[in-house]
């Protein structure tokens, strides 16, 4: 595509005018060649011209180095920093597109007030005061309950847990002994819990192998060893987990409303008390759904999302990306994200308290960002891009319009 070609498609989506036909060919040229030379070119040139009109109460270097992050963590290292950002012109995350984000892949959040962003935009967008307390990013932390009911605060400088004849940290350090975790070989089979507190985050592997990421304001429940036909764990809000192969012992997740049955594989599981979906994401294998209001059963391949609400089952294909993105150090939403959930995410992160202010019906927003993000630059990046304030007293926060 040539650059006359390219400006011009940029110049229609800018200005919300570009047809459906032209969408597609804008982005299968950016997902075909990424960040090159003439991308960023006409990127930089038409930014710079955006910033001699009223389209955003920030400058465009500012936009350039706020907002979405080169994603390259390993995906077996979940709780190490994420690099710092790089500038808007360097290599940019661009494996999940999603909608129509031609723009947002090449660094620019978006954020709908039932328009394109930048319409009418107000000044002072990113007002933080009154800050009683600093606000940091969630790191390891989590409570280990043990059968006996005893609760152990785990290392802040560990980033999981081993189980076996004694309790270790990853390097091996003792956390629990066999004579001081449990009594006997009855209680061994007893559950124990490992909860991770808002604003925390651990990895457990249990006694089978199998490995399991919680992420913030979640608990997951589980026996010392696994005895039986099958291997049932119990979870309450998010959890990633990389299932060990057993033909002969099933792997089940029990949550709200459903239960999730495995022999080997990874996927995702979102059922957090206060949300009224439960949502299952398949990496890779193969899983059973159950919905246990209807006592129907889904099965999903790797790409596939369950959504169940009560008795409704909802199957559909999903970038799994943007579900495991926390596992990596990053918070990761769709175009079509609502400001509510966006904000409920980043508050267990956080270990804040949202309150809104304002008509938030059409409030949607798009975007990769750091989980490690400094709070008020964080808030700062959402909004430049115009419709919505901020204000944090102590460790609460108002979003405003």
């Amino acid at each position: 595509m040539d650059r006359a070609h390219l400006r011009y498609l940029l110049q229609r989506y800018l200005a919300d005018e570009i047809s459906a036909d032209e969408l597609r060919e804008l982005k299968q040229y950016v997902q075909h060649e990424r960040m090159d030379d003439a991308l960023s070119d006409v990127v930089d040139e038409l930014w710079q011209r955006m910033d001699d009109e009223p389209i955003a109460p920030a400058s465009s270097d500012a936009m350039y180095q706020g907002i979405l992050r080169h994603v390259n963590e390993a995906p077996d290292a979940p709780l190490a920093q994420p690099m710092a950002a790089k500038p808007f012109k360097r290599s940019l995350y661009w494996g999940w597109l999603a909608g129509a984000a031609a723009l947002l892949c090449a660094g620019i959040l978006l954020f709908r007030d039932g328009r394109w962003p930048g319409r009418e935009a107000k000044k002072d967008q990113a007002a933080v005061v009154n800050i009683e307390q600093p606000i940091v990013p969630g790191g390891n932390k989590a409570v280990l309950t043990l059968a006996d009911g005893r609760e152990i605060d785990l290392s802040s400088d560990h980033s999981g847990i081993v189980m076996g004849d004694r309790i270790t940290y990853g390097d091996g350090s003792v956390v629990v002994d066999g004579g001081q975790g449990h009594s006997g070989e009855n209680e061994v089979r007893e559950p124990m819990l490992i909860t991770a507190p808002r604003g925390g985050t651990y990895q457990i592997t249990l006694s089978d192998g199998t490995n399991v990421w919680l992420n913030s304001a979640s608990t997951l429940k589980y026996p010392g060893s696994f005895t039986g036909s099958e291997r049932i764990v119990e979870l309450e809000g998010e959890a990633y987990f990389e299932v060990r192969g057993q033909k002969k012992m099933p792997f089940v997740v029990k949550t709200k409303n459903q239960t999730v049955e495995v022999l080997g594989t990874q996927f995702n599981i979102a059922a957090y008390p206060d949300e009224s979906d439960v949502k299952t994401t398949l990496v890779e294998g193969s899983v059973q759904i159950r919905n246990l209001a209807a006592n129907h059963l889904d099965v999903l391949k790797p790409g596939d999302q369950s959504v169940v609400r009560g008795a409704a089952t909802k199957i559909r294909s999903v970038d799994v990306e943007q579900y495991i993105a926390w596992k990596n150090g990053y918070f990761a939403f769709s175009d079509d994200e609502h400001i509510s959930q966006v904000m409920n995410v980043i508050a267990r992160w956080y270990d804040i308290e949202v309150e809104y202010q304002g008509d938030m019906a059409n409030k949607y927003f798009g975007g990769t960002i750091s989980r490690f993000e400094d709070f008020e630059t964080l808030l700062k990046t959402i909004a430049l891009t115009g419709s919505i304030r901020f204000k944090i007293t102590g460790r609460r926060v108002i979003v405003m319009t």
